[in-house]
């Protein structure tokens, strides 16, 4: 189609419409005043701030609508970039306990292999002579040899064992 049918079938369906006005400063100072008391519109508060400020009540209605919308968005938006800074920290953290958590299984590996190191080989502690003389009265000889034979303690709260060996 040509833009001359284009025009000449909206002139001829559709009544032509004054182009909307932008609503002038003070207007808009009242009208966002009024709104910031009550977001809701009343039948009366309408007509009473349509006749204040010129205008047909039902672009009053219409940009109270629009003003609650925009509202709505602008609410949305904040709440959006407030859940997103949430989850930029939540994340940071997360990434600090995995390096945490990485950090950890290392130690408890190198405990492991310590812990099995220990338990294949045992430390023995050189032979102590030492004098016995508790009871003046018993028949034991005057130096007794002890060899103490103990592995390493374990990680895990094993009672460690001691092999005493008395030689007469």
């Amino acid at each position: 189609m040509s833009s001359h049918s284009c025009q000449s079938k909206r002139s001829g369906k559709y009544p032509s419409v004054p182009s909307k006005k932008r609503l002038a400063k003070d207007q808009l100072r009242l009208l966002e005043t009024s709104f910031n008391t009550n977001q809701k519109l009343t039948t009366e508060v309408k007509f009473e701030l349509a006749r204040e400020l010129g205008l047909p009540p039902r672009q009053v209605a219409i940009w109270y609508q629009n003003r609650r919308a925009r509202r709505k968005a602008d609410t949305m938006e904040d709440d959006y970039k407030k859940i997103q800074m949430d989850l930029g920290d939540v994340l940071a953290g997360n990434i600090r306990l995995d390096k945490e958590v990485g950090k950890l299984r290392k130690e408890l590996n190198e405990a492991q292999q310590l812990l099995l190191a220990s338990t294949s080989t045992a430390t023995t502690f050189p032979s102590a002579t030492a004098p016995c003389n508790d009871h003046p009265t018993s028949n034991t000889p005057g130096n007794i040899i002890c060899n103490w034979e103990m592995p390493l303690c374990s990680f895990r709260n094993q009672h460690t064992a001691m092999v005493f060996s008395v030689d007469h």
